[in-house]
């Protein structure tokens, strides 16, 4: 990895030295420019080309969403966006993550973050592997001229027609699937996305999702699955219910964890085990999944960096579950599945348009 060029947009010039000089620490990055507001960014963005932008959520004259749409629908670019931790700077980042953008890096204390520094290495680590990844378009009009809602409709009803025509999957066994989970990291906001506007809002599972993802940011990601979903999207409480029709996304911090007390099955939030990468940890969820499930259940890893989710993946088929992973060409990173996939633990390998039809096919 050598130039990794880079454009750095934020509207405070304190910002613009500042994350310049964290990032050109790295021998491997080069700043190319800086950009005061969004339409700077957008038409320096078109005449340097660079490899990856890192864009400020909130900005003057055109805001970082609307810019956002404009660099990725025009130039190669990989978006790195800079928030808040306010409530609108979260709901932001989540939108940006679904139009486009690679990652984000959270300013800790407001728009002109003085301590940034604290998230040096994170920056330069997440420009390391957006340089790394693709931009996969899903939310931004696309080539075709149709907006998301549409693309989603067209997928949702393609969907239905699998469930209704009952093209079952034969690869697992035959026991009826009670529970689809999900694990994504990297690239994970917007393919949960198209997963979940395919699938009816009567679905017959319950579904638990780990997505990795900086605290603080869990709620607004649950509310935007909600908003795109027929099924009931919330964020996992300390003890919730397992039910069918239900998704409970595991918030940053905690694992989840499925656990059966009499005839009923619970989905339980704990800071323990403490020695994992992450938290909420996909293997930890997996684990329990395949422990309490086992051929019941229906597991699913999504775009991401790493290897979660792979040894608990192979539990589940152990026991006769059913494992689906994305495929190479829709992940933005292919390290969550790749890992999976080399240890024997999936099933199926399905572009992201084509995993909610998987996933209604195991539960038929």
């Amino acid at each position: 990895m050598s130039n990794i060029r880079v454009l750095v947009v934020d509207d405070s010039s304190l910002m613009r030295r500042t994350i310049s000089h964290i990032l050109e620490t790295a021998p491997e990055i080069k700043v190319v420019g800086t950009a005061s507001n969004g339409l700077e960014a957008v038409e320096m963005s078109k005449k340097l080309r660079p490899d990856v932008v890192t864009l400020d959520v909130i900005m003057p004259v055109m805001d970082g969403i609307a810019a956002l749409k404009a660099i990725v629908s025009a130039t190669n670019a990989r978006v790195v966006m800079v928030s808040s931790e306010t409530q609108e700077g979260s709901r932001l980042t989540i939108e940006a993550l679904s139009l486009g953008a690679v990652d984000y890096v959270t300013k800790t204390s407001g728009q002109v973050s003085l301590d940034i520094a604290k998230v040096a290495a994170e920056l330069i680590s997440k420009v390391k592997t957006a340089y790394k990844s693709k931009t996969i378009l899903i939310d931004p009009v696309n080539s075709a001229g149709r907006k998301f809602r549409q693309i989603i409709s067209d997928l949702s009803e393609s969907n239905r027609k699998v469930q209704n025509e009952k093209q079952a999957d034969k690869t697992g066994t035959g026991a009826r699937k009670e529970l689809v989970a999900i694990a994504s990291s990297t690239g994970g906001p917007a393919a949960l996305q198209v997963v979940l506007a395919g699938l009816p809002g009567d679905l017959p599972a319950g579904m638990v999702i780990v997505q990795h993802i900086a605290e603080g940011f869990s709620r607004a990601l649950a509310e935007k699955l909600d908003d795109v979903s027929a099924l009931k999207v919330r964020l996992c409480l300390d003890t919730d219910e397992i039910e069918r029709g239900l998704v409970l996304l595991a918030p940053a911090g905690q694992h989840v964890t499925v656990r059966k007390m009499g005839e009923r099955t619970f989905a339980m939030l704990s800071r323990e085990p403490a020695n994992t990468l992450h938290r909420p940890s996909a293997d930890v969820l997996f684990s329990s999944v395949a422990s309490t499930y086992g051929q019941r259940s229906c597991a699913v890893i999504l775009t991401g960096m790493g290897d979660d989710g792979a040894r608990g993946m192979k539990e589940i088929r152990d026991r006769g579950g059913i494992t689906i992973a994305q495929n190479e060409s829709t992940s933005v990173i292919f390290g969550m599945p790749k890992a999976a996939i080399e240890m024997g633990a999936v099933q199926i390998v399905a572009p992201i348009n084509e995993i909610a039809s998987r996933i209604i096919a195991s539960l038929s």
